[in-house]
């Protein structure tokens, strides 16, 4: 093994720890923000709906990126499809985990507003994501 493909590897290594931690990092925010009373959240005029689909979004791009590095040889389609599953299962368990926190509710809608975010950032990343060869 040469000395340059070692080097490319071990980047390759840190590039897929990095961004697992990020997204793992990122869900662990959702599941704590989750976590809070529902008497205790802070007023917003912005529909939580639009939060929901903004946060899964972010949640969806996240998974797409952590993919890309983990699974380089998977068709970009195969990537954005696994990402919007895992982005739609975590949301159903977090509105699950929500039945349990005081003064809040699952609801279907809020699952649906997750689907959405994360179905527009697989289909952004899909669409526009393939251009962005800096990014990578």
């Amino acid at each position: 093994m040469s000395m340059q493909s070692s080097v490319q590897e071990s980047s390759q290594r840190y590039q897929v720890v990095w961004r697992w931690g990020l997204l793992g990092g990122y869900a662990a925010g959702i599941f704590a923000l989750s976590s809070i009373p529902g008497q205790a959240l802070p007023d917003v005029r912005v529909s939580d709906k639009l939060i929901h689909t903004g946060e899964y979004g972010l949640l969806g791009l996240l998974m797409c990126r952590v993919l890309t590095a983990q699974l380089p040889t998977w068709p970009r389609s195969r990537i954005a499809l696994l990402s919007l599953l895992a982005a739609i299962c975590y949301g159903a368990t977090d509105e699950f985990h929500q039945l349990f926190v005081p003064a809040r509710a699952a609801e279907l809608a809020d699952l649906a507003a997750d689907s959405l975010g994360a179905a527009l950032a697989a289909w952004g990343w899909l669409k526009v994501g393939a251009h962005w060869t800096w990014r990578r």
